[in-house]
């Protein structure tokens, strides 16, 4: 199954484009297609319905910290170096991500650099775990 491609599928209509081709796998959800706090809930429901899985927002990046998303942010809402590194490493392990979380980042930041690349390989490591 090729999770990417029918993931982007699914999100042409979220995002109110017309073809799969205006989604690039390395699109940032935020940044780059514009999605809020709604087209999450969306997105999370249409994968749960598409591929057969239970996801919840905080899976895209603490997933098995044993963490709330929550818990990673200080008082003023910003990660600090050690939650910073523990989400590099949850996604790493599961999206091969390089690092692009940092200490000072607000939740949006943190948002703003999951790319729709990321979201299939963890859609992808959700399925395996579940199934």
């Amino acid at each position: 199954m090729d999770v990417e491609r029918i993931l982007r599928e699914e999100l042409v209509p979220v995002f109110g484009l017309d073809s799969i081709e205006e989604i690039a796998p390395e699109a940032s959800l935020v940044e780059d297609l514009g999605a809020d706090s709604i087209d999450f809930v969306e997105i999370i429901y249409l994968i749960e319905n598409k591929f057969g899985i239970s996801l919840e927002t905080n899976e895209l990046f603490v997933g098995d910290l044993g963490m709330d998303l929550d818990d990673l942010f200080d008082e003023e809402g910003y990660l600090g170096e050690e939650e910073a590194a523990k989400l590099n490493q949850a996604l790493a392990r599961v999206a091969g991500g390089n690092g692009r979380f940092s200490a000072g980042m607000s939740r949006r930041d943190v948002f703003a650099v999951i790319t729709v690349r990321d979201l299939a390989k963890i859609v992808e490591s959700k399925m395996r775990q579940q199934h």
